[in-house]
């Protein structure tokens, strides 16, 4: 019996033919073609109308901006004394909390009156030094971190680095007042400041920090008529050694091993630290240091703020909105 052979039948391929993969591609552009043609239509159709909602929500924004009265501000530029950061971030929110209750029991003490609070806002931000020292002035310091080497053993150093040190980690801030009325807003705002100022603490702590610093300049002026006599002593040394008949330096370097040069420096860098104690003096009469106490001015609004933006978008998305539901209730009827 002859053997049998099924027949050859092709297998099925788990693999998409490539010209079907073309074509699904090719109905897929198609379609998304369509949809932006309908959108394009869609907005072709309706641009007059779009154009309009916008126009009318750039209107409406100018119109609101003219029935709203103008917003003041007065800007305070504070240096801050005693380390008082967290204390002047504190009592800002404080006072900004009060405000927003309209606390009366609060702002009676200091003499204001809650009604002349409507509209008040109060904000503080740090102002970053980027001032930038140049060449020079690095060269300066140096020499004076030099100089201060050669006496690291005295107390009176520590003293000092402890001072320019914490010179250069202040930081000034500017609290913004906002207010709408300008009479009364500047008055509520040197309230407000006279209150910050008030803290009994750090009263206290500038009573002490007044002694310290007049107890540095009296030791610093001693110092500095200690160093007046070793240079003129040494002056008279060397006078002295002049005149005698043989001339030997060599004894006389071993018997006055004095450095004038770093002596000279030292005193012009004592010089220099009374000159600022005295104005530390002045300066730190208060918690805050009022650099600038700015005039009222008018809060200067973008031209392209949230509101003329926003209205024109709420227009236009409203819009839509009706077109959306539109379409569906026709579609509702076509079913029934």
């Amino acid at each position: 019996m002859a053997e049998q052979f099924p027949p050859n039948t092709p297998q099925p391929s788990d693999e998409i033919d490539l010209g079907q993969l073309l074509q699904m591609i090719g109905r897929g552009i198609k379609k998304l073609g369509n949809v932006f043609l309908r959108l394009f239509t869609y907005l072709k159709k309706n641009a007059l109308i779009l154009i309009a909602l916008i126009a009318l929500g750039v209107a409406a924004n100018f119109l609101l901006n003219s029935f709203v009265p103008k917003k003041l501000k007065t800007d305070v530029i504070v240096r801050l004394n005693f380390e008082s950061k967290n204390y002047l971030y504190d009592v800002v929110d404080e006072i900004a909390s009060n405000i927003k209750a309209g606390n009366e029991s609060f702002f009676s003490n200091m003499g204001i009156q809650v009604a002349d609070l409507k509209g008040f806002h109060i904000e503080i931000e740090a102002i970053e030094n980027a001032e930038e020292k140049n060449g020079d002035a690095l060269i300066e310091e140096m020499k004076y971190l030099e100089v201060l080497q050669n006496f690291k053993d005295e107390s009176f150093v520590i003293d000092i680095l402890k001072s320019e040190l914490f010179q250069k980690s202040i930081v000034e801030h500017k609290i913004t007042f906002t207010y709408k009325d300008s009479k009364k807003g500047s008055g509520v705002v040197e309230k407000l400041l006279e209150y910050i100022n008030s803290n009994s603490y750090f009263e206290h702590l500038k009573n002490v920090y007044t002694e310290n610093t007049k107890t540095r300049i009296e030791k610093n002026t001693v110092l500095i008529n200690q160093v007046d006599k070793l240079v003129a002593n040494y002056t008279a040394a060397i006078l002295t050694e002049k005149n005698r008949s043989d001339g030997s330096m060599v004894h006389f370097e071993k018997e006055y091993p004095l450095n004038i040069t770093d002596l000279l420096e030292l005193k012009k860098n004592l010089i220099k630290e009374i000159e600022e104690k005295k104005l530390e003096i002045i300066e730190q009469k208060n918690v805050l240091s009022i650099i600038n106490l700015g005039k009222t001015q008018e809060v200067k609004k973008p031209f392209f703020n949230k509101r003329i933006v926003a209205i024109p978008i709420y227009l236009v998305l409203a819009f839509f909105l009706f077109s959306f539901f539109g379409y569906i209730n026709e579609k509702a009827k076509e079913i029934e």
